[in-house]
């Protein structure tokens, strides 16, 4: 047909619907910045992708986030992203636990589940791996970074603010927790959490961080020193320079390198004088005096609380200028005041972050970080224009990128590190905190992880930052050793009970765990768990894709280990358990029989076979390539 018999109304429509999108995407190119996924196109796996990668699957109910997938995409995403150290939706508390009421800091986490109270649920041969000290008394760094990995997996706390507090602290201004010891570690991530809580304003973050004791002790800068009767410095420039480089992400390129280096540098490290950290006798209880250091830094002239008390001249050692008057210091060619350390660098990181290469670099490395390891020239543009648009705002910027179409995209992947893909298969693992704190130790992801090569406060680039998606993808002896988790080691998605204690002296389990898949997973209309029903739950629920990805092998090896606990090719033939059978084969060929048969079964959750073999269908799906990496639609 000719475009001139075409009816008149329906080119008028055309033509219409052209003008409409040109105008969008004018409006879009001229504004820069990211635009929603339109109403009509939010469902169900927007909503997943969402949780997956910002909130390591969040712990939310099937009904949740089936709202969620009927909001308008930024309305949705306001509720399931927030600062808060409670998310009722995103992690909803649990009745007769008291968790969610410390779950703002991790120095709360560990005083309340290491403790006696009668509203904690941790078992009582566990509180002791939460506690502040292990068992010689000295500060434990395995505790700390065992309460942190918890407190993933508890309902009652935000996985998002945690997420975002580990960004900060292992990837963005990263240290290790051996340069620190646990005390200032655990201090630094529980003063970061609390400044995205209070005001989510990148400054204010990174004023925090910048100021931190633990940084102090990590770089050296503690013991820096400028006599200003001399004009003589004395210490290291080594966090001057990642003050710009790592908070900032100023690496000088669109600077004078001479100026950069003599005027900007050098200023910055006289600016970080008088920043020495207490060190107060026995602090945390340990008897260690190498645990002794606190923070926050008291930038004022006095005495700390150590053996024999030291007399530590923050003021008096900062830079003042020769004659005491004038306490400026040229620093990103502005004028940088301050009557401590502490002003100066909350004045230099308002500048800092106005520069233009912290404008361009911090928003697209935190995309990077979340979301996206594919990002090209025009994402990044609306990326910077979103940053810009938010005026510093965590929350809104990342709020906004989460509902957009540059995320919600067929060329957007993530490549998921081990705590990524640990956390989330933990997190759809555990129905509740009974759960959580009831189930063996050693069902921990902690052990996992750290075998991986992800391990809270200890980055594997130190301050460059932990492992990312790219080399937990690229590296065949981590998903060696993912694999052995899941097939050796897989007691974490195979044990269905667990029998434990929550009082102390009692030697006998007086409480008994016990798993519960068919309290969770859906019944048909008929009230019967379909084995084909059951998979297509379980793939979403683990994979999120809404099934775009659960392909007919896929899908026979899971009808196979749901109704008959063996591999598909042993339930076709037996006597050829090897047989590697086609797509074409299980949808039209002689296989298709079999799966079918296997598809229409039911199962019978009040035994706990039907509880073993889900565990057995888990095991495959998350080792399948979609559990690791996320696609962006």
């Amino acid at each position: 047909m000719s475009i001139r018999n075409w009816p008149t109304r329906l080119l008028l429509v055309l033509c219409f619907t052209i003008f409409v999108s040109s105008a969008y995407a004018a409006r879009g190119d001229r504004n820069n910045t990211l635009n929603d996924v339109r109403p009509r196109h939010w469902d169900e796996s927007h909503v997943r992708r969402v949780l997956a990668a910002f909130a390591y699957g969040g712990l939310a109910s099937d009904a949740q986030i089936d709202t969620w997938s009927r909001m308008r995409p930024r309305h949705a995403v306001a509720e399931i992203l927030t600062f808060d150290s409670v998310n009722n939706k995103l992690s909803p508390p649990e009745a007769g636990d008291d968790t969610s009421l410390h779950c703002g800091s991790l120095a709360s986490l560990q005083a309340f589940w290491s403790s006696d109270d009668p509203y904690n649920m941790m078992k009582y041969g566990d509180r002791s791996r939460y506690a502040v000290l292990n068992a010689n008394n000295r500060l434990s760094t395995s505790n700390l970074q065992r309460t942190w990995v918890k407190a993933i997996s508890t309902r009652g706390c935000n996985p998002f603010l945690h997420k975002m507090a580990l960004y900060i602290t292992n990837y963005h201004a990263s240290i290790s927790v051996e340069k620190t010891r646990a005390g200032l570690i655990r201090d630094y991530y529980d003063r970061i959490a609390a400044a995205l809580s209070n005001s989510g304003d990148f400054i204010d973050v990174m004023t925090v961080a910048a100021t931190d004791a633990a940084l102090a002790r990590a770089y050296g800068h503690r013991l820096s020193k400028y006599y200003n009767r001399t004009e003589v410095f004395k210490g290291t420039d080594d966090f001057a320079r990642e003050f710009h480089q790592l908070l900032f992400r100023i690496n000088g390129t669109t600077e004078n390198t001479v100026y950069h280096e003599d005027t900007t540098i050098e200023h910055t490290a006289w600016m970080l004088t008088g920043m020495n950290v207490d060190r107060n006798q026995g602090a945390y209880g340990s008897p260690d005096k190498v645990d002794w250091y606190i923070g926050p830094i008291d930038f004022s002239d006095h005495y700390d609380d150590y053996t024999k008390p030291r007399n530590l001249r923050n003021t008096s050692l900062h830079y003042h200028g020769n004659t005491g008057e004038d306490s400026c210091l040229e620093i990103l060619h502005s004028t940088i005041c301050g009557d401590n350390a502490g002003e100066k660098i909350a004045e230099l990181a308002r500048v800092a972050a106005e520069h233009s290469e912290s404008m361009a670099n911090v928003p697209v490395t935190i995309i990077d970080f979340f979301a996206d390891d594919n990002l090209d020239a025009n994402k990044i543009k609306a990326i910077r224009g979103t940053w810009a648009e938010a005026d510093y705002n965590l929350l809104k910027f990342i709020r906004k990128y989460a509902a957009s179409t540059a995320f919600h995209n067929t060329n957007t992947f993530k490549y998921r590190t081990a705590f990524d893909r640990n956390l989330l298969v933990q997190n759809k693992n555990t129905l509740d905190n009974e759960e959580a704190f009831g189930r063996d130790l050693f069902d921990s992801p902690f052990a996992r992880m750290r075998d991986q090569g992800a391990v809270i406060f200890d980055p594997a680039h130190d301050v460059f930052g932990g492992q990312t998606g790219f080399q937990a993808a690229n590296n065949r002896y981590l998903f060696r050793d993912a694999y052995w988790s899941n097939v050796a080691k897989s007691t974490f998605l195979l044990d269905i009970s667990d029998t434990y204690t929550l009082d102390p002296g009692v030697d006998a389990a007086v409480y008994k765990w016990q798993k519960d898949w068919g309290s969770v997973i859906p019944v048909n209309a008929n009230g019967e768990y379909v084995v084909a029903d059951v998979a297509e739950w379980l793939w979403n629920h683990f994979i999120g894709d809404g099934g775009k990805n659960f392909d007919p092998i896929a899908r026979a090896q899971v009808h196979a280990l749901l109704a008959d606990n063996r591999d598909f090719a042993y339930v076709v033939d037996p006597s050829n358990p090897d047989v590697a059978y086609s797509s074409d084969e299980i949808v039209n060929g002689a296989a298709s029989a079999t799966d079918q048969a296997l598809a229409a079964e039911t199962m019978n959750f009040n035994q706990n076979t039907a509880n073993i073999r889900v565990g057995m269908a888990i095991n495959f799906i998350t080792m399948t390539p979609y559990a690791f990496v996320m696609e962006g639609k």
